[in-house]
């Protein structure tokens, strides 16, 4: 039985997306509410540039391994040059971004653009996380079809533990896993995000929000 256990952990490990997606709750468990205002602490939070640097990194390198003639999978952990990259194009020279094109990173850039205040709204039948400049609404434990940027998802949203979860698994690009909840002694919204490995290794990303005595309103559009 310890055994089986243990597998089961490390299959989840493996496929954190697919172990939340299938284990979606549409009810919160008693007492947690992520409603409020919440400003990000960039103290304690991953800075979306540093990540995208480390990224542009690898992907370099991939390259680099590509034009040596070096099989896929002979350099970084990712077997293959970033979706869209191959050689820069005629006249690019040495300031081709290898990111220019990457699903990863164009999701990494959405989180850098969505700012510093959030508006969480909760209750049975709605959650809503407001940025400001984007507005995001979900049903809990609602499957749907979505639009991705290689044109269409998969989406599941919903309560898995004390966390709420959105997965995303679109026909072209990487699986995306989502996960909104308190910190354990409840002062603090974590918002961490999961990138799977699709042209670059897997990317995971931490933000970290303190209460909020006000919010800014702006208009908010799609995200």
């Amino acid at each position: 039985m310890r055994i089986a256990r243990a597998a089961l952990v490390l299959i989840c490990t493996a496929s954190l997306g697919a172990c939340a997606a299938s284990h979606v709750s549409t009810d919160a468990p008693p007492g947690i509410s992520l409603a409020g205002e919440w400003r990000l602490n960039p103290a304690k939070s991953d800075d979306p540039q540093k990540v995208l640097a480390q990224m542009r990194e690898r992907a370099h390198k991939i390259m680099a391994a590509a034009a040596a003639g070096a099989p896929h999978g002979a350099g970084p952990e990712a077997g293959g040059p970033p979706e869209g990259a191959g050689a820069p194009p005629p006249g690019a020279g040495p300031r081709h971004d290898p990111l220019q094109r990457s699903p990863m990173a164009h999701i990494v850039e959405a989180v850098l653009a969505r700012g510093d205040y959030l508006d969480v709204h909760q209750n049975a039948n709605e959650m809503v996380f407001d940025f400001g400049t984007s507005r995001r609404n979900f049903v809990p434990g609602a499957k749907s079809v979505v639009s991705t940027e290689g044109g269409v998802g998969d989406q599941v949203s919903g309560w898995h533990g004390r966390d709420f979860v959105i997965v995303v698994r679109p026909q072209n690009g990487p699986e995306v896993t989502e996960r909104i909840g308190l910190s354990p002694d409840g002062k603090q919204l974590i918002d961490a995000l999961h990138i799977a490995q699709y042209e670059l290794p897997a990317v995971d990303l931490r933000r970290v929000y303190d209460p909020a005595s006000s919010v800014p309103r702006q208009v908010p559009t799609a995200d």
